[in-house]
């Protein structure tokens, strides 16, 4: 049984979080530096991802750097997924998040404006 449960998780398990977005920036050809300024994210905490062997941010930073890459919402589920998280269809703030994204609208201020007046929240 464990060597069906090693193949089993070879098989099943997908990119970590750091590895997937880190691809995506090499793809789209960001500086990290642009990246982590449109997300409104400390050079500190982008350190932590890029260093940290195992360092998984909090939903809301992962979703600005979804925002700041500009990613559409299927890119946006898998990253969330590969870090543990999800958009929930019954969250008000995860149904506004998905608006933007969907309507291809990635102005974070904009977003943190609607969230704060509708939820008293923001990203």
């Amino acid at each position: 049984m464990k060597e069906e449960i090693s193949k089993y998780l070879e098989q099943n398990r997908t990119d970590e979080f750091k590895d997937m977005l880190f691809s995506i920036i090499d793809k789209k050809q960001y500086k990290d530096s642009d990246v982590y300024k449109r997300a409104g994210i400390d050079r500190k905490t982008f350190s932590k991802i890029r260093c940290g062997k195992h360092y998984i941010p909090r939903k809301n930073n992962i979703i600005k750097l979804c925002l700041s890459l500009s990613l559409d919402i299927d890119e946006t589920n898998e990253l969330l997924k590969s870090a543990g998280y999800q958009l929930s269809t019954n969250d008000d703030s995860d149904l506004i998040i998905r608006y933007f994204i969907q309507k291809n609208i990635f102005d974070l201020d904009l977003i943190n404006r609607y969230l704060y007046a509708l939820k008293g929240t923001v990203l």
